[in-house]
């Protein structure tokens, strides 16, 4: 038994007794994430019950000792226990009278284990109630583009919810909530910056030539970190900071299609427009970004209207359109930034995935070799931020 899964089964036992549950049979299964996570050991729980059989998921922390610094798991980790133990219970407080096509919907949480090292967290299975992942290789499409952006919106809408209905719990939980990843005290590391640098000329060594020279000059100015581009314009948004197609599942299709978000570790108090930015040019390629992302940019509007609305909240009051255009078109640089750094690992052939569960990882794990499926997305974002004026 791995110290991965004895550290789950400390966990287990603890919720199975704080609930009541007495089972005949256990089933522990480690399942792999096809390259979709690299910071934990996946597992699908069975749990024979006397009148049901429970589904669950579970993942435990596995990030060698050099990377938890880097990574800033401390951080990741204690953002996850914040979500689960508070937020999720102050936003279904706020959404508790809507009905669940209109909610937010957070997966079923069973229990969080804070043990540094061996963090763990249960919640339900979605995949044994018939969700699906996205095929993270594949570019997006409306329907589930659609989807994601109502979905983001909904969240959205709960902070700007939160900040109006209990504006002294907002502020104290955003007062100290920034994102860490890329960090001043990052950005002054010699081996960081060594690491950066070889990651840019391995990411811009796919372009054109003429197009190196404007987006190396995006990317290494100082005020394109990913730290600063995660910072609010304004007033605070308590935002998702890692919203792509990897952390979600999909149920159904067209008009009934459902998702759901299994990933909360880099909640932040942020900008809006940042975790739009985020979903739709990690998730898409030129052609998709050319036909829908105007189309999904307003679809995400309007559906923040409407989702205010029914929280009692005047969006033209928290946040009018105009300024919404205003700030999209200000953090578009963060398009190319994401382009560069984040969407080599994203997008990476599963056996080129960065093994980060060691204690010899460090931050050079994470310089992947580009494939051809990276080259042609990054130059799609590249082409679609020179279309609207940002390199």
């Amino acid at each position: 038994m791995t110290d991965a899964e004895k550290a789950l089964r400390v966990l287990l036992d603890k919720v199975l007794k704080e609930r009541g549950y007495e089972p005949t049979e256990i089933k522990i299964q480690e399942m792999s994430s096809g390259g979709r996570n690299y910071t934990s050991d996946l597992f699908c729980i069975s749990i024979c019950l006397p009148d049901k059989e429970l589904k669950l998921f579970a993942k435990v922390a596995h990030i060698g000792q050099e990377l938890r610094e880097v990574m800033q798991a401390d951080w990741l980790y204690g953002t996850e226990r914040f979500v689960y133990n508070r937020l999720t219970h102050l936003y279904n407080d706020l959404q508790k009278d809507l009905k669940d096509e209109y909610r937010y919907i957070f997966p079923e949480f069973y229990g969080i284990s804070e043990e540094t090292g061996k963090e763990t967290v249960i919640m339900e299975n979605l995949v044994a109630s018939g969700y699906e992942t996205y095929d993270r290789l594949k570019s997006l499409d409306w329907d589930h583009g659609r989807v994601g952006v109502e979905n983001l919106a909904k969240f959205h809408a709960l902070s700007f919810a939160l900040q109006k209905s209990d504006p002294e719990t907002f502020k104290k939980i955003t007062a100290n909530m920034p994102f860490r990843i890329g960090d001043e005290e990052q950005n002054h590391s010699s081996k960081y910056m060594w690491i950066k640098n070889d990651l840019i000329e391995r990411s811009l060594s796919v372009l054109d030539e003429s197009d190196r020279g404007a987006v190396r000059k995006l990317v290494t100015n100082s005020n394109n970190t990913l730290s600063k581009l995660n910072k609010p314009i304004d007033k605070p948004v308590i935002s998702h900071g890692d919203y792509r197609l990897s952390n979600m599942l999909f149920k159904g299709q067209g008009d009934k299609m459902q998702v759901r978000v299994v990933d909360y570790q880099t909640v932040h108090a942020g900008c809006a427009v940042t975790d739009l930015i985020y979903f739709i040019y990690l998730g898409s390629d030129e052609k998709f970004l050319r036909l829908y992302f105007d189309k999904l940019a307003n679809h995400y509007y309007t559906s923040l209207e409407e989702a205010l609305k029914r929280l009692s909240v005047d969006p033209v009051e928290v946040y009018p359109k105009e300024q919404f255009e205003i700030d999209l078109k200000q953090k578009l640089p963060y398009a190319a930034l994401i382009g560069v750094m984040l969407l080599p690992v994203i997008i990476v052939d599963e056996e080129s995935a960065p093994k980060v569960n060691n204690d010899e990882a460090d931050i050079s794990t994470f310089l992947v070799k580009t494939n051809d499926l990276y080259a042609q997305r990054l130059r799609g974002i590249v082409s679609d931020c020179m279309r609207r004026g940002v390199l």
